[in-house]
């Protein structure tokens, strides 16, 4: 299998084609370096052949773009990054650093009070101010300065973070670059950049970019084409993403195809020889194939937060926990560390299981009591599991839109496989009234009701309304308000209106008349994410008591 196999990035070698994609984290310390969390979570995913690490801030003075980033703006910091290299090393994988300065793409509050600086003065959250030569000269100084620090730390190469609308990006976009010096044309920043990094370092420099900005204004491919052909000279790679600050990105949801941007990537892929790796919702083998036909890497992010033992589960034919590509936990960053809804271990990869033996009996087969009979049959215990329905997955099951039943079926399948492989007994149209534990939620999302000829209005932010829009529209006129989207990632949010839109669904920012209102918003609301954490914690701190 070709994804299998080793492949340079110039005199780097990797064990594999498959690279795990640079993420927001906020496991590093308020200072920037990797705490002991941060450095478990990247060997907990180092069967991968390449790491890269989330972007790290090159000067502590306009560069950082979230709390806890990483950071090499300092010496003082290259002991601990070496901390993170040096086990990365041992478990046989290479790590790059992603070094970044955000630009406009930040607030004053994260940057110690200080005005965020931009090639042209065009705002995104705060106020800019636009570069002068100096400054430029400095981030340059600051980027050169940094890339020095990670070849100290023993990190294996650098990757220039270029793409999703950072500094670099804003140089390189016509649509944020409206200069009238020499810096008009944004590859003469990128060519003086490179040329000052690779004076100082000899580890490989490559170049992270978005292939496509979804702007006809911005980045497009036959753009980035020339720009990667320009300076391919002084590039040992390149890596393809996509988004700026709009509402598509490089994390799609699972309303956009998968994988995600082959046909974009194979416009770079005709005026370059240079290794290309590839990122976009690759999830399956089948995916990953895809994206080789094209590239010479693939890219794993969400995947690999969902199941960091993906490339070991290949190998061994083993069931994969999928990507469900909810964008939801893996998104709340502002506030928050990393989380992912299918996998609790996420964030806790420092716990480690305690031994069990005995019988175990669990009532419940939705994805609370799935999990937890998981994490109790990897400790030992033999597991007996309870539905009274005639299948498992509970609410899922329930699932109305297509898209999203699509992927959220995966997940069913897998607990399906995983537990069968594990010896767990499942007893399906089976009521239980006695057992160790009752993995039901105290919580759950409205059930559905079948309307016909009839006029709805539904003003409410819950998941459950949002899926039965795609039923009530067959059969009735249906009218939604913006609270419909409340809380949804921008690229969730923006493809499930397209897709209402397409269906006849009217988005109103009025109340109209209507047979049928539903009006429920909630702060909180159960979640996927919430019911698989429960069922992860149930099973890591159960005691058989008898």
């Amino acid at each position: 299998m070709r994804l299998l196999e080793p492949f340079y990035i110039r005199d780097v070698e990797l064990k594999n084609r498959v690279v795990m994609s640079p993420m927001i984290t906020n496991l590093g310390t308020p200072e920037g370096y990797p705490t002991e969390e941060h450095i478990m979570y990247f060997v907990r995913r180092a069967s991968a052949g390449l790491l890269i690490t989330e972007y790290t801030y090159v000067n502590k003075v306009d560069a950082r773009g979230s709390p806890n980033q990483l950071g090499l703006y300092d010496d003082e910091l290259i002991p601990k990054f070496a901390r993170l290299t040096e086990a990365v090393h041992n478990m046989d994988s290479k790590i790059f650093v992603q070094l970044v300065h955000v630009g406009r793409k930040t607030r004053r509050g994260l940057i110690w009070n200080n005005q965020p600086i931009a090639p042209s003065n065009i705002p995104l959250l705060d106020p800019v101010r636009e570069m002068t030569e100096d400054d430029i000269n400095r981030v340059i100084t600051d980027f050169v300065k940094a890339s020095e620090r990670a070849e100290k730390s023993g990190f294996d190469g650098i990757e220039l973070h270029g793409a999703h609308g950072y500094l670099i990006a804003q140089f390189l976009s016509p649509a944020t670059n409206k200069r009238e010096d020499k810096y008009k044309d944004g590859v003469i920043f990128l060519e003086e950049l490179l040329k000052e990094i690779r004076r100082v370092v000899s580890i490989p420099v490559g170049m992270r970019i978005s292939v496509t900005e979804f702007d006809p204004q911005g980045l497009t491919p036959e753009l980035v084409a020339k720009i990667v052909k320009r300076v391919e000279n002084l590039l040992d790679y390149v890596h393809l993403s996509a988004g700026r600050d709009g509402p598509l990105g490089g994390s799609s949801s699972f309303y956009y195809k998968r994988p995600s941007y082959v046909d974009e990537a194979k416009v770079v892929r005709k005026v370059t020889s240079l290794p290309l790796l590839l990122v976009g919702s690759v999830s399956t083998v089948e995916d990953a194939e895809k994206v080789l036909e094209v590239a010479d890497a693939v890219v794993l992010a969400r995947q690999i937060l969902a199941d960091p033992d993906w490339v070991i589960k290949i190998k061994n034919n083993l069931p994969i926990r999928p990507c469900i590509r909810c964008n939801q936990l893996c998104r709340l960053l502002s506030t928050r560390e990393v989380r992912c809804d299918v996998n609790p271990e996420l964030g806790w990869e420092t716990l480690k299981l305690e031994k069990g033996e005995g019988v175990v009996k669990i009532v419940g087969g939705g994805v609370m009591g799935l999990e937890t009979a998981r994490v109790l049959a990897l400790r030992g215990f033999e597991v007996k599991l309870y539905e009274k329905d005639d299948k498992i997955g509970g609410q899922l099951n329930e699932i109305k839109d297509p898209w999203k039943k699509a992927e959220f079926t995966r997940l069913i399948d897998y607990y399906e496989k995983e537990l069968k492989r594990l010896g767990v007994k499942i007893y399906v149209s089976t009521e239980e009234k006695e057992a160790d534990i009752f993995a039901l939620p105290k919580e759950r999302q409205p059930e559905f009701k079948e309307y016909k000829g009839m006029r709805i209005l539904v003003n409410s932010n819950l998941y459950a309304y949002q899926d039965y829009i795609f039923e009530w529209v067959k059969y009735n006129e249906v009218y939604v308000t913006e609270n419909v989207f409340k809380g949804l990632d921008r690229n969730r949010g923006y493809l499930l209106q397209q897709k209402y839109k397409e269906l006849g669904v009217s988005i109103v920012k009025e109340t109209v008349k209507a047979d049928i209102v539903i009006n429920d918003i909630r702060r909180n609301q159960p979640t996927i994410g919430q019911s698989i954490a429960r069922g992860y914690w149930l099973g890591m701190t159960f005691k058989l008591q008898r």
